[in-house]
């Protein structure tokens, strides 16, 4: 009997580790995207970055949240564009940016490292930065080691403060388990994870899991998930907080489920010149669940110095 159970936990054991570190599961490679909008490449060192370029005026670096892609920021982009150069790129493991090295770390230094590399491409020496969730991280982390790279800086529900992260982060973080999570991730496993990002249910359609869920099913998408969760070391961007010269809004949902809320304000004493905007009723992807909402303050934000529209319409 003893025996047989041994055997059985064997078969067990043999089939998670073949699943994490054999099986690969299929890509979504014939889905087209639905977004008019003009997609651009720029190779860098490190990846062959996907990006769109919008508008014209002061230069606005737009950084996806954990699994998303650029087009979580298609609400805002036309905001943003009346008065400013608009860049909404895929870090590496984003999206549609392919990464050179396999071995890339995803560590928040190799991260900040390829946004500044992808900056010296497209010939941007300094820029606002606005990012979502995981990747506010990166932004975060820039902004203290490289503050000559940051005019603004925009955090919407970010990771910044070493504190536990949550349940499904932590088990991403675990060898093998972590591994084996985002290879058996289907469609509607993703699409039901998802959903909890959303406090206006009805934002997330059948057309946005596509768009999201297209590029996620890539190999390298897949394993870039828990490769920056494992290797997200937040106390180095924690002890460099009060570093931060760039003027910081601070933007959370107060009905999110991802990343604490409890944190917000925290973070925001931590950060020097920083303001923080609560969104009742909004959840992780309050540019999504209510870009009528945030959009205004974005704009409002970016012409703090009293600058005046350059123009009306968007290119």
């Amino acid at each position: 009997m003893l025996t047989g159970v041994a055997a059985l936990l064997a078969c067990v054991v043999a089939a998670i580790l073949t699943v994490a570190y054999v099986w690969q599961p299929p890509e979504e490679r014939g889905f087209h995207s639905s977004w008019s909008v003009d997609s651009h490449f720029v190779d860098t060192p490190v990846a062959r970055f996907h990006y769109t370029k919008t508008g014209d005026g002061s230069p606005v670096v737009l950084l996806p949240g954990g699994t998303l892609w650029s087009y979580t920021y298609r609400d805002t982009i036309p905001a943003l564009a009346n008065d400013h150069t608009v860049y909404a790129v895929d870090p590496p493991g984003y999206g549609y940016t392919s990464v050179h090295d396999e071995d890339f770390s995803h560590n928040v230094q190799a991260m900040a490292d390829a946004l500044s590399s992808f900056m010296d491409a497209v010939g941007v020496p300094r820029a606002s930065i606005l990012a979502h969730s995981l990747n506010g991280s990166v932004a975060l982390y820039l902004a203290e080691t490289r503050p000559e790279r940051v005019d603004k800086l925009i955090l919407m529900a970010p990771p910044g403060l070493n504190v536990q992260v949550n349940f499904n982060l932590e088990l991403m973080r675990v060898p093998v388990i972590g591994e084996a999570m985002t290879k058996l991730m289907g469609r509607s496993t993703f699409a039901s994870g998802l959903s909890g990002a959303y406090a206006r249910g009805e934002r997330m359609t059948s057309r946005v899991v596509d768009e999201y869920w297209a590029p996620l099913s890539r190999r390298s998408n897949r394993k870039a998930m828990w490769k920056q969760v494992r290797k997200l070391d937040l106390s180095l961007v924690d002890r460099k907080l009060g570093d931060i010269r760039a003027p910081t809004l601070i933007l959370w949902g107060d009905r999110d489920t991802f990343v604490s809320p409890e944190q917000a304000d925290l973070l925001r004493r931590r950060i020097p010149a920083s303001t923080l905007r609560m969104f009742p009723g909004l959840g992780h992807v309050l540019h999504e669940d209510a870009p009528a909402l945030v959009n205004p303050e974005l704009i409002a934000f970016l012409r703090a110095d009293g600058d005046r529209p350059k123009r009306t319409g968007v290119r």
